[in-house]
């Protein structure tokens, strides 16, 4: 399939894009009446609010017809100001497109940041724009899973394993992109009054497209949409009038494209989201019996040594996320029925109801038969304070005081490589 941008006024769509052969358009309409574009017959400057929306109306009228029964439309839009008055352009719009057969499914509050510092009378300073997103029938392409953040996260998630999901970080209904500045596609490139942040529409590419499918921009401007398809594996089309913004685009892929691909292909390589749930799983089961000795060293029982094996075998509750064999060694001053009833205590509550381990507990009060017991290869060793770096094996050598837990699971994480990334 041809990428391509047409030079041409997207109202044309039906003439120019194949009936039912675009997975996604993602786009940010003209602005009503506030920016001229420098294009005779433009949508929007000069026009009438009629005039503006019956003309988009018959842009997305043509996009439906051209998109999947699986695609989707995601448009960034915002009110205005007009005669002492709030315009609601987002909900007017939506009901327009409504009424051809678009299904809206989620308003996404786009985060601006960088924004031009001006208030006035009755109007707070606008920091943000609307991200509508609609889909075409019920069967829409949607990949929730592949946007869960497991990479961007705060240095405390190694130590607070609990907090976070395995998998990932879900979505949010606040969407935080800096608006990219000029030039930052190379020296003069952007030009155009709100280009879109090139992470906000790899996001919704990354959420609703697969490599090789067709991602559309009827209004592309500096080409944000088309340049994102092209460095995810993505085919693209697009409309712009302004013969200077294609030229501008058309250079700058040339001149990106092969890098910009071999970095997508390369980040898929890093830990990815099979990697994520394992780290977080492990890192919870192996908090979860420090967390235990904690709360029973304030109880009265002091726990010298913990075992901790990972379980393959069916999970019954509902919030489970793992299995685990966790062997206690204590004195001989406590008893196994004590153990297991202050146990069943402190794990039936938070914290340790949330870590979602389903775990099977031992007791013992023989050191040299705990030891016996330990696995003779992949023994890992953790200190009652970090479960996120293990020390160094040390089979047949006397164990130190401070080797508190011992597992087959090998967790050793640099917290520091989190803390540089923030």
């Amino acid at each position: 399939m041809m990428s391509q941008i047409f030079l041409d006024d997207a109202r044309k769509i039906e003439e120019r894009v194949t009936p039912d052969s675009l997975d996604v358009t993602i786009t940010s309409p003209p602005y009503f009446d506030m920016k001229d574009y420098g294009h005779s017959g433009q949508i929007g400057f000069g026009q009438s609010y009629d005039q503006y929306m019956d003309d988009l109306k018959k842009v997305f009228r043509g996009v439906f017809q051209a998109t999947k029964n699986t695609g989707s439309l995601w448009v960034v839009i915002d009110s205005f100001r007009r005669d002492g008055v709030v315009v609601p352009l987002p909900f007017d719009f939506a009901k327009a497109i409504g009424s051809i057969g678009w299904k809206l499914q989620d308003v996404i509050i786009w985060k601006k940041d960088k924004t031009v510092p001006w208030s006035r009378k009755g109007a707070t300073r606008k920091i943000f724009e609307y991200v509508l997103f609609f889909s075409k029938s019920e069967e829409y392409k949607y990949y929730s899973e592949r946007a869960r953040e497991t990479r961007d996260l705060k240095e405390w998630w190694v130590r607070y394993p609990e907090r976070y999901s395995p998998y990932g970080k879900s979505l949010e209904e606040i969407w935080e992109f800096s608006i990219p500045t000029q030039g930052a596609w190379g020296e003069g490139y952007i030009r155009h009054f709100c280009p879109l942040p090139e992470d906000l529409v790899r996001r919704i590419i990354t959420l609703t497209t697969d490599e090789g499918d067709l991602v559309f921009d009827p209004f592309s401007g500096s080409g944000t949409v088309p340049a994102q398809a092209a460095f995810m594996a993505r085919n693209y089309l697009g409309f712009e009038l302004n013969e200077g913004y294609v030229k501008m685009f058309e250079t700058y892929l040339n001149a990106n494209s092969s890098t910009r691909l071999n970095e997508y292909f390369k980040s898929k390589s890093s830990m990815g989201e099979d990697e994520f749930k394992e780290t977080i799983t492990n890192l919870r089961i192996l908090k979860y019996p420090r967390v235990i000795a904690k709360k029973l060293k304030s109880m009265g029982i002091d726990v010298s040594r913990i075992f901790v094996e990972r379980l393959d075998v069916p999970l019954g509750g509902r919030h489970e996320i793992a299995a685990a064999k966790y062997v206690f060694l204590t004195s001989n001053a406590v008893s196994s029925e004590h153990l297991l009833g202050a146990i069943k205590e402190v794990t039936s509550i938070p914290p340790l109801s949330k870590f979602g381990i389903a775990a099977n507990v031992e007791h013992m009060t023989n050191e040299e038969v705990f030891f016996a017991k330990l696995p003779s290869s992949d023994l890992y060793i953790y200190t009652a304070a970090n479960t996120h770096k293990h020390k160094e094996s040390r089979l047949g050598l006397k164990y130190g005081r401070s080797d508190f837990i011992f597992s087959s699971i090998a967790i050793n994480i640099n917290e520091e490589m989190y803390r540089s990334n923030q």
